[in-house]
């Protein structure tokens, strides 16, 4: 496989070839490329019957779903008034 980089990251991976200790540029991009795998592995979201069974849940009772900002607790006021400012 061949690709193109721009010039500046040509330029960082001879960079990185130079001082880093890598043997040579495919190192470079082998080693991104898994770091990049890696991450996106660790975004995907595996369906568990139990998040099917709450998203069903929630699909069933969407004339009473509130928004998160009516989900979240409101700040309790004071008995006392605030200072005039």
């Amino acid at each position: 496989m061949n690709i193109a980089l721009p010039r500046n990251l040509e330029n960082y991976v001879a960079e990185l070839v130079q001082t880093s200790g890598y043997q040579g540029s495919d190192e470079v991009v082998l080693e991104a490329l898994r770091e990049h795998q890696a991450r996106r592995q660790g975004l995907e979201v595996a369906m568990t019957p139990e998040l099917e069974r709450l998203l069903d849940e929630g699909l069933e009772n969407l004339d009473q779903a509130k928004t998160t900002d009516e989900l979240r607790p409101r700040p309790i006021n004071p008995p006392w008034p605030a200072p005039a400012g």
